[in-house]
């Protein structure tokens, strides 16, 4: 765990639910870059009211009677019986060829740690600077940036996690081109691209394509 006044970052969600490091008063921020932060944000800047996190197959089934797409994956593979994988691409075309409000969203890592948060900003490299101006704006209150990972690495969430921490706390420039590349060239990104999503690395690598941060509140992720 990396600390310095206002502002921390954590490495791992297990810290998160074993340690409990989410401190009263405090802002978290999620970041799973690829993919689930980037589905969230996504979905959210395209129309979608609302993402709810699920980290069991009956309540995603059970959201389906109540109007809910489901999207998800494990490992990176969709889930069977699930309407679409954690996919931003997948879910960006599937809203433009129908109305979608409402998506219920199972993943390997950050779904269990946001269904055992009462609240939570997610960031991702595609809104970057939006979660920036809000932590700006929530000047009296600490942050603590999660830097999720997986199985096949962290490198894309720590470097975001440093970008924003670096950028908040010593009025740092952020350098686009090196996050880029560290999200289109880690490990995750490999494994991504070897079983069939090279088009969810290379849209996730563009830097700040939204303006839109997703709140967790009571369960639910909606657009600020």
């Amino acid at each position: 765990m990396i600390r310095l006044v206002n502002y921390r970052i954590t490495i791992g969600g297990d810290n998160i639910l074993r340690r409990g490091v989410t401190g009263i008063g405090e802002i978290l921020v999620v970041i799973d870059v690829l993919r689930a932060s980037s589905t969230i944000v996504t979905t959210l800047a395209n129309g979608v009211k609302e993402v709810i996190p699920v980290n069991r197959g009956e309540k995603a089934f059970g959201l389906r009677k109540e109007g809910y797409i489901l999207a998800g994956e494990h490992n990176g593979v969709k889930l069977p019986d699930f309407d679409l994988g954690n996919s931003p691409v997948e879910l960006l075309e599937q809203i433009k060829q129908s109305n979608i409000e409402k998506i219920a969203l199972k993943t390997t890592n950050s779904t269990e740690i946001l269904t055992e948060v009462k609240t939570a900003l997610i960031c991702s490299s595609l809104n970057f600077t939006a979660v920036k101006h809000e932590l700006e704006d929530n000047k009296g209150k600490s942050a603590n940036l999660l830097a999720v990972g997986s199985r096949h690495g962290i490198t894309e969430d720590i470097a975001v996690a440093m970008a924003l921490y670096s950028s908040l706390n010593d009025g740092l420039e952020i350098n686009k081109a090196y996050l880029k590349e560290c999200i289109s060239h880690c490990n995750t990104a490999k494994h991504l691209c070897k079983i069939g999503y090279k088009k969810d690395v290379e849209f996730v690598s563009q830097i700040d394509k939204y303006d839109v941060v997703p709140v967790l509140k009571g369960g639910v992720i909606i657009a600020q």
